[in-house]
């Protein structure tokens, strides 16, 4: 089985166990729109939801889950630590890869900065979202 296999199968195990929990929103849920291209096109939307309960050392899960064309098509499970969240995500197609975002000027500040790694570690994209 490969690392990118064991890495889904063990955060959709974590945070299917946790489902139950989720009766508070964070802070950071929500919908983002992307700025897209300078034309107008390739407008990303990405939802954020969380699916953990406050947790006991300040770490939550969340599902996430871009909707547009093209590369935008995608869907994760990611953990947050210190205001930057990591995951392992599936695209449309099912190329597995990993994303990491990043709140530039914390949670509260409504902008995140998303970057998409292929499995070799080299950088897939760079998108800026802003909370809608």
């Amino acid at each position: 089985m490969s690392k990118i296999k064991l890495l889904i199968g063990s955060l959709a195990s974590a945070a299917l166990f946790y489902a139950p929990l989720s009766l508070a929103e964070s802070i950071v849920d929500g919908t983002y729109l992307s700025e897209g291209a300078s034309n107008g096109t390739g407008k990303c939307t990405l939802t954020i939801k969380s699916i953990t309960q406050s947790p006991k050392y300040g770490d939550e899960t969340f599902e996430l889950e871009s909707s547009g064309d093209g590369a935008c098509e995608w869907s994760a499970i990611g953990l947050s630590k210190s205001y930057a969240i990591t995951g392992g995500l599936v695209t449309n197609g099912g190329a597995p890869a990993f994303v990491k975002l990043k709140f530039p000027f914390g949670p509260a500040g409504k902008r995140i900065e998303l970057t998409a790694f292929d499995m070799d570690g080299s950088v897939r994209n760079n998108e800026v979202f802003a909370k809608q």
